[in-house]
């Protein structure tokens, strides 16, 4: 009795995978076509009025693709749960194990291990592939979209970029914060000899320009040597708007390159409350999965609760768009400082994976 037990155990995970892994499919390449679209007309008008080249376009959204998979992932695999297993509940499959003594533990089980393992491949794509093709569309998007002139080079999320005032090295841009951290201004003469350096701990962007938090330090390199002096003024010459177009954004970063950034700005004495969020997130968003499979599972194996192929999609879309959210209102907390890091990235994962859990439980 208890061998045929567990042959009846593999045989069934076999098939719940076998019916989840079909529609998830399905639906991952669904909502990837759907994003997609909904961009490029969302863009359109943009598109027709700097009269973009077709190519660029193409390219613009052939890199968007590896960022699309990944955020669209937890809703694809919710819906592909609800379809997928739906078909099996229609079909009474799921009463039928019940009456064998199943449990939906036993039936949850091998589908939360493929959705582990879909949560691990999310992460390693996002280390590997989309950082390359997020640098390599929002430089499309920069340059030949938007027409703007980017001098700059990044290492990390320390800038390089050569201004109307100089040559500016910037340890850091947050443009949610309108702010620029650790801000050096290198000005040559005209034989390329240097002139001036300037140091800014901080500047902030209000009323239409940069106001310098503290003094601004200024050494001047002449005949007579080296020497400290007080400027009267100086303010950046740039806007927010420039200062944009070089900036790193999340996806343009690996978990490890965000991390060693992290120790390098502490160390600097730079805030950097916005990068743990954005590294909290790294794990968060690709362990979402699981969360949802959490919920999905004791919905569907009820058989009573989503009775319809339509009423999957729709609930479906529901919860995904409810979690991502509740995902944007908490990480905005945690970008204010309003949220520890971790609790504003987690947060969204934890409240699902309570109603996930506690219907599991009723579900059983």
């Amino acid at each position: 009795m208890t061998a045929s037990r567990h042959i009846l155990l593999r045989v069934v995970g076999r098939h719940v995978t076998r019916e989840f892994l079909s529609a998830f499919a399905l639906a991952l390449g669904a909502f990837v076509i759907i994003f997609i679209t909904a961009e490029f007309f969302d863009r359109l008008d943009g598109f027709l009025r700097r009269d973009v080249p077709v190519d660029a376009i193409v390219r613009f959204f052939l890199f968007r693709i590896p960022l699309v998979l990944t955020q669209v992932m937890p809703a694809a695999v919710l819906v592909g749960a609800l379809v997928g297993l739906g078909l099996l509940a229609r079909q009474n499959e799921f009463v039928a194990l019940r009456a064998c003594g199943v449990s939906v533990w036993q039936i949850a089980a091998p589908l939360i291990a493929v959705t582990i393992g879909l949560s691990i491949l999310v992460f390693l794509w996002n280390e590997s592939v989309v950082p390359y093709s997020a640098r390599r569309w929002h430089a499309i998007e920069n340059i030949e979209i938007k027409k703007r002139r980017t001098a700059g080079v990044f290492a990390g999320r320390e800038v390089w970029y050569h201004g109307r005032a100089g040559f500016y090295n910037i340890d850091r841009v947050s443009l949610h914060r309108q702010t620029l951290y650790g801000v050096t201004v290198y000005q040559l003469a005209r034989d390329f000899r240097p002139k001036r350096v300037i140091e800014i701990k901080s500047a902030e962007w209000r009323d239409g320009r940069w106001m310098p938090d503290g003094e601004v330090r200024m050494v001047r390199f002449g005949p007579e040597g080296v020497r400290e002096v007080k400027p009267a003024s100086f303010t950046l010459p740039e806007t927010l708007e420039d200062f944009g177009a070089v900036s790193v954004e999340p996806e343009e970063l690996s978990y490890a390159m965000l991390r060693r950034q992290i120790k390098d700005l502490r160390r600097k004495g730079v805030d950097t409350s916005e990068s743990w969020v954005d590294l909290h997130l790294k794990i968060a968003l690709p362990a979402a999965s699981i969360m949802m499979m959490l919920l999905a599972v004791p919905l569907t194996t009820a058989g009573t609760r989503v009775t319809s192929f339509a009423a999957s999609i729709g609930l479906g879309f529901a919860v995904g768009f409810s979690y991502f959210v509740l995902l944007a209102f908490a990480r905005t907390l945690g970008l204010s400082g309003a949220l520890p890091p971790a609790i504003a990235a987690w947060a969204a994962n934890g409240i699902f994976a309570l109603v996930g859990g506690y219907y599991l439980l009723g579900a059983d």
